[in-house]
């Protein structure tokens, strides 16, 4: 396994280590593969997964077994829900011990760890004896680094684990281009018939980095583009083509193109709820072209006539292009140059939406920012402007709360060249904040934006509307981020202005150390959330 990761490309993995997954770690280390010891196994999934998007090859995450092997799955359903390739493997009491009760037990008799893994994973096996390890690593990397791409877990047994093999063939898996042609003239003739067509970009155009291929397409029909809260970033914030995101964190001139296009050509988004939560049931288009390399809800939510394209994104839009006859097209005639942004909120205290719309002028442009699951993530997706395509990465889907704490520290293992952010507040902080003496111990120098509003405010301001209630979302001793992050190594800074912002993130930059700056935002900011229905009747 250690050689065969290695020639994977495989760099770091990881995890925390214990006893039943010891000797798997230690002969990794052996063959120049660097662990990672995290302080909580959520965050080293979330570790992993981060290094796997960054590098676009496979991630390593291990855990002991019993709870050490369930602290991971909500990791491996992040990267499920992500399409982020990650090896999760977690440890098992010898087989030759099975039904004896055991510390940590990972047994059918208490929390089979194969089957838990199973409906979080494309796939999910216990390796049984040495002599099957072979056949289920090939099938797993295989699924794992495959068309749909996602995670694999092995569940692999300490006595397994230091048997002796006579004979075990790894095959690297190449990548294949899977290309959907079948539906290439309809495509072009739905196009060409429509009046107002537009581009949903979701989050598949980051995870292909097909941002070229969406540039090209957009321009070759001048069709509008509207961004998901995961799509955000799939194209520059300033091209004329651009009218904003849509959904949660949404503008309204993107929510009124949505609900007068007649055609949406959608580019891997799910079309969740999170992203035509103000489209109106009577505004469905007439027709949608949905390219999606997984067919789960493809053609399921709108009652639109649908036109399936399965496949990889990328390759997908690059073959289309190619084959595109130009003289026998429509130019659409679309309003370029919008000015989608809308007026800022004007507070007695810290806006965040302000400080979001100044962020991307501050740092270096060769960066990946992280934003995590609440308010702030969503004002992020409404105000910041991204520069760099795909350096704008949330996930609203399985949201996460955390997850781009972990996601930011692999990124950062896996691309040290990049200026790399993470924008979290303090609910999530609160859950794995404690993974920066990771970044601390091994020198992974990445700068977390703290937004501590002292309070659950996605969750308080949503039940204050519609209940008129605000259980469970105030702590009554608020945190001190950066009494925090100086306890665990990390430079801190407290900010109450914009220009202590400025600063801040100047000053971090240019020390290429761990740093935590805390944002005290006003409470009282209405979050970019608070219009969020669903009516999908």
């Amino acid at each position: 396994m250690a050689e065969a990761l290695r020639n994977l490309g495989v760099t770091h993995s990881f995890g925390i280590i214990g006893k039943s997954i010891c000797p798997v770690v230690l002969k990794m280390v052996d063959y120049g593969i660097e662990f990672i010891p995290g302080r909580h196994e959520s965050s080293s999934g979330f570790e992993a997964a981060g290094y796997a998007l960054k590098t676009g090859r496979l991630g390593v995450a291990f855990g002991t077994s019993g709870p050490g092997g369930t602290n991971l799955l909500t990791a491996a359903a992040h990267a499920k829900a992500n399409n982020l390739p990650v090896l999760f493997i977690t440890g098992h009491q010898s087989i030759k011990e099975l039904g004896i009760p055991q510390c940590q037990d990972s047994s059918s008799y208490l929390a089979d760890l194969a089957d838990m893994f199973r409906p979080a994973t494309l796939f999910s096996k216990m390796v049984e004896r040495g002599d099957h390890f072979s056949t289920l690593f090939n099938h797993a990397i295989s699924i794992a680094l495959g068309g749909q791409r996602g995670p694999v877990h092995l569940c692999i047994p300490f006595d397994v684990q230091t048997e002796m093999l006579e004979e075990c063939r790894i095959v690297i898996p190449e990548r294949e281009h899977l290309v959907s042609t079948a539906n290439f003239e309809r495509v072009i003739s739905a196009i060409n018939a429509s009046s107002h067509p537009i581009i949903i970009a979701g989050k598949g155009v980051n995870r292909s980095t097909a941002h070229q291929e969406l540039i090209q397409l957009a321009e070759t029909f001048n069709i509008p583009v509207v961004t998901s809260p995961g799509g955000k970033g799939a194209i520059p914030w300033d091209h004329p083509l651009y009218h904003g995101p849509i959904g949660v964190g949404g503008c309204k001139h993107g929510e009124d193109l949505l609900n007068r296009s007649d055609l949406f050509i959608v580019l891997g988004s799910r079309l969740s709820d999170m992203t035509i939560c103000n489209l109106k049931a009577e505004n469905h288009p007439k027709t949608l072209i949905q390219f999606d390399v997984d067919p789960t809800f493809v053609g399921k939510i709108l009652s639109s006539q649908t036109i399936s394209i399965g496949g990889d994104l990328r390759d997908n839009l690059a073959f289309y292009l190619k084959n595109i006859d130009t003289a026998a097209i429509k130019k659409h005639i679309s309003e370029t140059d919008v000015h989608y942004a809308e007026e800022l909120p004007v507070l007695s205290k810290l806006s965040l939406a302000s400080v979001m719309s100044t962020l991307s002028d501050l740092i270096p442009y060769n960066n990946t920012v992280f934003v995590d699951d609440g308010s702030h993530g969503f004002n992020a997706v409404k105000w910041y402007n991204v520069k760099k395509p795909g350096s704008f990465v949330f996930d609203a889907y399985f949201a996460c709360m955390g997850n781009s704490i972990g996601m930011a520290i692999g990124a950062k293992v896996a691309s040290p060249e990049e200026t790399i952010f993470c924008i979290t507040g303090d609910g999530c902080f609160m859950m794995l904040g404690a993974e920066i003496n990771t970044a601390v111990c091994k020198n992974i120098p990445v700068i977390f934006i703290v937004v501590n509003n002292m309070q659950l405010d996605m969750a308080l301001k949503g039940m204050e509307k519609t209940t008129g209630r605000i259980d469970g979302t105030i702590f009554e001793v608020p945190m001190d981020a950066v009494k925090f992050a100086e306890s665990l190594g990390a430079t801190g800074y407290k900010c109450e202005t914009a220009e202590q912002f400025n600063i801040a993130v100047q000053a971090a930059v240019a020390s290429n150390r761990v740093a935590v700056i805390e944002l005290l935002t006003d409470r009282d900011e209405v979050p970019p959330t608070a219009h969020r229905t669903l009516n999908l009747n």
